[in-house]
């Protein structure tokens, strides 16, 4: 599902097929798409009508989402948890700094998947299309999205110091930087109910 979600061209054949092998899949996307988040006017009753209202951001966004979900099912909620944190506050931060081509949001949970999977780093990246730049920060080597990655580290462990370097060095703000992780939070809980 991931690796669908990640190909250049989505095929929404391919991604309905995926989904619909999957009865709770099904279940998870049109509960999604039925919520008060989206409040449309008419019910979506099927998977196309609902890849067809979500469009092809929103469908990659959500079945990223849902294969973390899913990944760390047998596994601590707090890692699950932390990882959509991490996408999300990275998501956040993508409209205020440059990034290129790199989904900040899948960079985020990615980040987390080697512990989630229990399967070294190199093997995950291997698994999912990620661009040079996203696959070059989640193996440790140098790229331009070091400081982004590097800021989420630290403001997730409280190291205020290298937080205040970076969001120097990324040209924002610190309180701008802060509430974007407290909305993370809070849209994190909301998604896995803590």
């Amino acid at each position: 599902m991931l690796q669908a979600a990640s190909r250049v061209v989505l095929d929404s054949h391919e991604i309905e097929s995926l989904i619909k092998s999957e009865p709770s899949l099904c279940y998870r996307l049109l509960r999604y798409l039925n919520s008060s988040l989206f409040g449309f006017a008419n019910e979506i009753h099927s998977v196309s009508h609902a890849l067809a209202m979500l469009g092809v951001r929103e469908t990659r966004r959500w079945v990223r989402l849902v294969a973390m979900l899913a990944a760390g099912q047998n596994r601590p909620s707090d890692l699950v948890l932390s990882a959509l944190v991490r996408g999300r506050f990275c998501e956040l931060l993508g409209p205020k700094i440059p990034h290129g081509d790199t989904d900040l949001f899948l960079m985020g949970i990615m980040s987390l998947m080697e512990a989630i999977l229990e399967v070294e780093m190199a093997r995950v990246v291997e698994s999912v299309t990620l661009d040079r730049q996203c696959q070059a920060v989640l193996l440790g080597e140098p790229s331009q999205l070091r400081p982004v990655y590097e800021l989420m580290l630290a403001q997730e462990s409280g190291r205020w110091e290298t937080v205040s370097e970076l969001v120097t060095q990324l040209h924002l703000s610190e309180s701008e930087v802060a509430e974007d992780y407290w909305q993370a939070m809070q849209w994190a809980r909301n998604i896995t109910g803590k």
